[in-house]
């Protein structure tokens, strides 16, 4: 359980905001009785989300910013028991069946003690709020079944239609229904809404299984997407995947354009995106939200060079001499499960290569002898300096799923082929990358290809940090600036202009808000500031912050933040 600290030591409630090029207008902390999700701002009223924990289904508080030095909480819509409602949309649109401002927001399930929620549905709930005083539900779309649900969505009207993206992370693989992780619904009556599209990366030969990526997190599924202005667009954050750009002209049959692309030893992690349409090219600005700041290691062995994802729980190669591990390979007879497996071979001060089969998720399945923490013992009670997993499946990609205790050698799970190299060149070097939570990469939105990179904070690049979350998570952009919620960094202003040089430069901070820390009421979360979202008012800049613990936050950016 994280406790009530601040960067300095001293209780995180009594520091006031950093206001570097920033102003702060108004704030409220909207009843303190939830754990805040994402912001949108439309006309005179904020909508402000509610996280999973704790599980208390308080839906979307509604919060009248008419004043912004005074804003007032007058209601909440989408209270769903067992449920929490993290992002919400809000749209004026006028058609056939409706005119007015349209709500949707995202629907998961988070109380899983509740049996009768097993053979439930959940997805999208859509309100009026023309009057938000006196708010109308107009309907429920159920996308998911007994569990999951809409994560992250956008909605637009196109023509006379309106339409939903629905990101449902891991639908796919765990949904008892066929269908994809990625959904366009047909809102444009929102009191009969109807999906009438859908698209998965595992249906389209993109992934194997569902954790199947990259890094110490390896996945590929949904878990964000937005529409382009004109609607013929969706830019879907699909984790390891990166952004795709899919088609959506024809909503029924969304077609894959191109995708942001990561070198194959980042971590990946591709959360949210905002787009930037620069001088003479567009630009995709992707949100990688990263928690574990070890990067994946490259192992060097008999000339070959593979890669390594490091375990969580063991001790960091990096805080080895230069950051690096070499030393000779022993290969157990068998498994690794007890000492006899090693016979006579060797282990002190060797690298114990082990197999490690993990068939979850494959055709034909092998009964692992024992589980990694054991392997890893065994090898650290004989001697060795660390431990590789021969990790051994078609579905998965190289990464912990269990969190053994006591392991105090760097521990890390490769490929096959990186193995058997090892096993095969008898030496290997295991060397760390430099440390790095989430951060922001800007993309070439044609070619998928990245140009520049925004890391420049303080402890976005180091392993041992203070308490709090130091990962990106959203980003809007208004003019040549954009506005990033950062968790505990708040929101950080970049200014964009050096994207538009011949050759792209990285965005440079120009401004930066921190909100007072306030005690969290979740056990995951410390009392620090914890910035989720930001949402831009179009008519006036002003800016609206949600921070998870202390509420919402309307701020003004000045100097040198200021969009230009």
């Amino acid at each position: 359980l994280r406790t009530s600290v601040d960067l300095a030591g001293r209780p995180a409630s009594s520091l006031a905001p950093v206001t570097n090029n920033f102003t702060v207008i108004g704030h409220t902390d909207l009843g303190a009785s939830d754990t805040n999700g994402d912001v949108w701002v439309q006309g005179n009223f904020a909508y402000v989300g509610t996280w999973s924990d704790p599980c208390n289904g308080l839906g979307v508080k509604i919060v009248d910013v008419s004043n912004p030095a005074s804003p007032a909480m007058i209601g909440r819509v989408g209270a769903i028991a067992g449920t929490s409602a993290e992002d919400v949309v809000v749209r004026s649109v006028s058609t056939a069946s409706f005119t007015g401002d349209l709500l949707a927001v995202g629907i998961q399930r988070c109380d899983f003690q509740n049996a009768s929620l097993d053979t439930a549905k959940f997805g999208v709930d859509f309100w009026n709020v023309t009057n938000p005083a006196a708010p109308v539900h107009l309907s429920f779309l159920g996308v998911t079944t007994g569990e999951g649900g809409v994560h992250e969505l956008d909605l637009f009207q196109r023509g006379t239609s309106v339409y939903a993206l629905l990101a449902t992370p891991f639908s796919e693989w765990f949904d008892p229904e066929p269908g994809g992780d990625f959904w366009i619904a047909d809102v444009t009556n929102p009191a009969a809404p109807t999906v009438v599209g859908q698209w998965g990366a595992g249906a389209h030969g993109l992934s194997r299984g569902p954790f199947y990526g990259q890094g110490s997190f390896g996945a590929r599924f949904d878990h964000s997407v937005r529409a382009s202005a004109d609607g013929m667009t969706a830019y879907v954050s699909y984790w390891d995947l990166g952004v795709l750009t899919l088609d959506i002209s024809d909503v029924t049959n969304p077609t894959l354009l191109s995708r942001t692309m990561y070198p194959p030893d980042a971590d990946g992690d591709g959360h949210s995106v905002a787009v930037y349409q620069g001088t003479t090219k567009t630009f995709l600005l992707q949100n990688d939200e990263d928690f574990d700041p070890r990067s994946p290691a490259h192992i060097v062995s008999g000339g070959n060079v593979g890669i390594g994802s490091e375990a969580p729980y063991a001790r960091p190669l990096w805080r080895s001499s230069d950051h690096k591990l070499s030393g000779r390979v022993v290969r157990p007879a068998r498994e690794g499960c007890s000492p006899s497996d090693y016979g006579s071979a060797p282990v002190q001060k060797r690298i114990a290569v082990v197999k490690t089969y993990f068939t979850v998720f494959d055709p034909k399945r092998h009964r692992a002898a024992c589980g990694p923490g054991r392997q890893e013992r065994v090898a650290q009670r004989l001697g060795a300096a660390a431990v590789v997993h021969d990790f051994i499946a078609r579905n998965t990609s190289p990464q912990f799923f269990s969190f053994p205790q006591g392991i105090r050698i760097p521990v890390l799970f490769t490929d096959h082929t990186t193995a058997l190299g090892m096993v095969q060149a008898g030496r290997a070097s295991l060397q760390a990358q430099q440390p790095a939570w989430g951060y922001l990469r800007v993309f070439d939105a044609t070619t998928g290809q990245q140009v520049a990179k925004f890391d420049a904070l303080p402890y976005v690049r180091t392993l041992s940090s203070p308490l709090g979350d130091w990962s990106i998570h959203n980003n809007e952009v208004r003019g040549n600036r954009a506005y990033a919620s950062w968790y505990t960094h708040g929101i950080v202003a970049l200014d964009l202009t050096p994207l538009n040089s011949a050759t792209p430069g990285d965005p440079v901070l120009v401004g930066q808000f921190v909100p007072d820390g306030a005690t969290s009421h979740s056990d995951f979360l410390p009392s620090t500031p914890i910035v989720w979202g930001v949402a831009i008012r179009p008519s006036d800049g002003l800016i609206f912050v949600s921070d998870m613990n202390s509420g919402l936050w309307i701020v003004s950016a000045t100097g040198p933040a200021a969009a230009s």
